[in-house]
C-alpha cells in the first residue's frame, strides 16, 4: 500500500503514531544497554578499561538519548510508511537493524570503537531479512540469491581498499577493521547494488560533517586568536603608563635604576617561552582530521538507517538515473 494511502487508514494512523513513543523508549533502552554492557566491549583488544568505562556512566539520556530518540522516531515512521500492510515482518526486523545501527554510531562517536557484538547482531538480523525476502519471493531487497553475498563482498573490499590507500598516504590505518566488518554486515542487508547506494550516502554524510567540523574549528580558532590579541594589548598599555609614571618620579639611588631593567628583561624572557591560546588553537587546527584515524562507523550507521528509511525514494532516484543511459 502506498504511504499516503496507508496513512489515511485507521490502522495506518495508529501504527504511525505508535512509532513516536516506541522510538523514545528504544532510545532510552539503548542508553541503558550502552551503560550496562561490559567495559571490554568498548575497548580495543587487550586494552584495559579506564575508570569512566568501569563506572557504568558512559552515556547520558540528555546528550545521547534525545538525539537518538529523534533519529529513531523519524526512521521508524518512514520505515513503517514504506513497509506497512502485509510487510510487518520487514518492519520489525528493519526496526531492529535501525536500533543496532544507532547503538553502533553512539559507541563509535564517543569511544572510536565498534563492538563486535553489535556488528554480529546487525549481521544476523540482516541475514534474517535477506533470507525472508528471498524465501518468500518478495524480492524487495534482493533480486537473486547472490545479491547478499555480492553486497557483503563489495562492502568489505571497498573498506579494505580505503584502508590500503590510507596506509600508502599517511602510513597508518585509514579505516579501522571494525568499519570493514560493519560494512560487510551492512552489505548482507543492502545487497547489490544497494551497497553502492549505502557507500555513497556514507561518503556524502562524512564529507559534509568533516567540512562543518573544519569550518567550525577555523571560526572558533579565529575568535580565540582575536580575543587573545585584545587581552595582550591591555597589559601593554598599562605597562606603558607605569613606565611613564616611573620616569616622572625622581630616582633615589642608582641601584634602583639598574634593577628595573633587569626585572623587565627577566619577565620578557619568561613570556617568550609561554604559548598563547591562539598558538595552541592553531596547532590543534593543523592536526584536525589530517593523517589521523577517521571514525567512519557513525556514517555507515547513518547510511544503513537512511537506506532503510528512504528505501523507496532511493530506488526511484536510481531508476531515474539508469534511465538516462537507455
Amino acid at each position: 500500500m502506498q504511504p499516503f494511502d496507508y496513512l489515511n487508514t485507521t490502522t495506518g494512523l495508529i501504527w504511525t503514531i505508535a512509532c513516536i513513543p516506541v522510538g523514545f523508549l528504544l532510545a532510552a533502552l539503548g542508553v541503558l544497554i550502552l551503560n550496562r554492557i561490559p567495559a571490554s566491549w568498548l575497548c580495543d583488544y587487550g586494552e584495559t578499561p579506564d575508570e569512566e568505562l568501569l563506572s557504568g556512566k558512559r552515556f547520558s539520556y540528555i546528550s545521547t538519548g534525545i538525539p537518538t530518540a529523534i533519529a529513531m522516531t523519524v526512521c521508524l515512521v518512514l520505515c513503517r510508511l514504506q513497509f506497512n500492510k502485509g510487510f510487518d515482518i520487514y518492519f520489525l526486523l528493519l526496526s531492529l537493524i535501525i536500533f543496532v545501527a544507532l547503538l553502533i554510531a553512539a559507541a563509535d562517536i564517543k569511544y572510536q570503537i565498534i563492538p563486535d557484538q553489535f556488528t554480529v547482531a546487525l549481521g544476523v538480523v540482516s541475514l534474517a531479512v535477506s533470507v525472508y525476502d528471498l524465501v518468500r519471493g518478495f524480492n524487495i531487497l534482493h533480486c537473486a540469491w547472490w545479491s547478499p553475498l555480492a553486497g557483503a563482498g563489495i562492502g568489505a573490499v571497498v573498506m579494505l581498499l580505503i584502508d590500503f590507500i590510507g596506509m600508502l598516504v599517511y602510513h597508518k590505518d585509514g579505516m579501522g577493521f571494525g568499519d570493514v566488518k560493519l560494512f560487510l554486515a551492512v552489505g548482507v542487508l543492502t545487497g547489490f547494488p544497494g551497497t553502492i547506494y549505502a557507500f555513497i550516502i556514507s561518503i556524502i554524510t562524512a564529507t559534509v560533517c568533516f567540512v562543518v567540523i573544519i569550518i567550525s574549528a577555523r571560526i572558533i580558532g579565529g575568535s580565540s586568536e582575536q580575543k587573545a590579541s585584545e587581552e595582550s594589548d591591555i597589559p601593554a598599555e598599562e605597562a606603558g603608563k607605569e613606565e611613564k609614571t616611573e620616569d616622572e618620579k625622581p630616582s633615589d639611588n642608582s641601584e634602583n635604576e639598574e634593577e628595573i631593567p633587569e626585572t623587565e628583561n627577566e619577565e620578557s624572557g619568561d613570556n617568550d617561552d609561554v604559548e598563547s591560546p591562539a598558538q595552541e588553537n592553531d596547532e590543534q587546527q593543523d592536526g584536525v582530521g589530517f593523517g589521523s584515524y577517521l571514525a567512519f562507523g557513525p556514517y555507515i550507521a547513518i547510511a544503513v538507517c537512511a537506506y532503510v528509511a528512504l528505501f523507496d525514494l532511493l530506488q526511484y532516484l536510481a531508476g531515474l538515473y539508469l534511465n538516462l543511459f537507455k
